[in-house]
């Protein structure tokens, strides 16, 4: 039943497909499953309420199944992701040469991204609503499926702020990840399967959201939450739903999960490393936010296109040092935007490529710095350097409880 019982599963489907085709450069399979596509979307707007929100009834359900969470017409979640898949249908339209639709998509998903960001927002609570209910009123119900609009980058910075604030809290957070709700809440069980638990799943969606708006604490937390599940229990593997009192999977879980095991990958890449590419432009994006105590890291195999790239970072106390290994034919097909984080109170004294000095210009947001750097690669190796004074960075590595114990680790919001 699950193909025609999740209700996510239709702009799911459109935003891997524009992920598979942006990072692979097969303009040629979107142009090929563009019926399909077509077909997606219309569905999807079938679903649509009178503000153009995908809505949860009729058609399935999204992540949450069932529970004291519902019923509601339209969550958060399902509404992000029906605006995230208007952007991604936008993007294969242009690809695939249909250029009309891809306007039109792009008009669209411009104005709804405005809409969600005011119709869920509770502006005395600083928090985003959980869903609207039946009859259009926001449902406070503070939830980490805020996240997943986060994760593309849907909502206002100020406003993902203020909520990333809240559930880095206590009462959201556990030592092992992320409860989908408050235990605070009249609602909350520990035990409850989709009201009071901790998804790996949920987890890791928050430390990419968290990541891409520069909450490099609680995004790291999350990563290593995931990442450190796969030492207990089923060694090696990340189990798919534990209790939110306690750190003990439930009796219903299962000790081998693909979205768990997905979600250390995806906040490691897509999150800590801040890895994009691009193959038809030949561009790598590389924003990382490195733990302060990171002094080196190195990532191999970067695929950008057919080139395979080899990335090392060093960080010392004089600054940030970028070595790229690029095959032959990679000079003037392929480029790195870098984008390195730095503390508020850092000044940046320049930046050399190979010894020689190259453009760069700072972006500041609230909690972080980027240094932005373009690099056109040559075959062979490449060698930039970033001098930074006054840099200062504080480190936590969080770990997780003995089994059975309840959560009391330290956060840092």
């Amino acid at each position: 039943p699950y193909p025609y019982a999740s209700a996510d599963a239709t702009p799911l489907y459109l935003i891997a497909m524009n992920d598979y085709v942006v990072e692979s450069g097969d303009t040629a399979f979107a142009k090929e499953k563009w019926d399909s596509l077509w077909k997606a979307y219309q569905f999807l707007r079938s679903t649509y309420d009178e503000h153009g929100f995908a809505k949860n009834l009729g058609v399935g359900h999204g992540w949450v199944e069932g529970g004291p969470l519902l019923p509601v017409k339209t969550e958060l979640y399902q509404t992000g992701l029906g605006i995230a898949a208007l952007g991604a249908l936008s993007n294969l339209a242009h690809l695939a040469g249909r250029e009309d639709s891809g306007r039109e998509l792009a008009k669209n998903f411009a104005e709804q991204r405005l809409l969600v960001n005011e119709t869920f927002w509770l502006a005395g609570k600083k928090r985003f609503a959980f869903a609207l209910d039946k009859d259009n009123r926001p449902v406070d119900e503070p939830s980490v499926l805020a996240t997943v609009p986060m994760w593309f980058g849907l909502l206002d910075q100020e406003k993902a702020d203020a909520m990333i604030t809240q559930l880095g809290d206590l009462d959201e957070q556990a030592d092992w990840g992320m409860r989908i709700i408050s235990n605070r809440s009249p609602k909350f069980s520990g035990g409850g399967y989709h009201f009071g638990s901790v998804w790996p799943l949920f987890t890791g969606w928050a430390s990419v959201g968290e990541y891409r708006y520069h909450r490099a604490f609680p995004a790291y937390e999350n990563l290593r939450a995931n990442g450190l599940l796969a030492f207990d229990g089923s060694l090696g593997h990340v189990t798919e739903v534990l209790s939110g009192d306690f750190y003990q999977s439930l009796s219903t879980s299962s000790p081998h999960q693909i979205w768990s095991a997905a979600m250390v990958v995806s906040p490691l890449l897509r999150g800590l490393f801040g890895l994009q590419t691009e193959a038809a432009t030949g561009t790598l994006t590389f924003r990382p936010h490195a733990p302060a105590d990171w002094t080196s890291f190195a990532i191999r195999n970067v695929s950008v296109g057919s080139a395979r790239l080899g990335l090392r970072y060093a960080k010392d106390s004089d600054g940030i040092a970028l070595e790229v290994r690029a095959p032959e034919g990679a000079s003037g097909r392929v480029s790195i935007d870098f984008g390195p984080a730095i503390s508020l109170r850092a000044k940046v004294l320049g930046v050399t490529l190979n010894g020689r000095t190259t453009p760069f210009h700072v972006e500041t947001n609230g909690v972080d710095q980027h240094v932005f750097v373009r690099i056109p690669l040559s075959s062979g190796e490449d060698s930039l350097r970033i001098r930074i004074m006054d840099d200062f960075g504080l480190a936590y590595h969080s770990t997780l409880p003995p089994l059975g114990a309840s959560s009391e680790g330290l956060r840092i919001v």
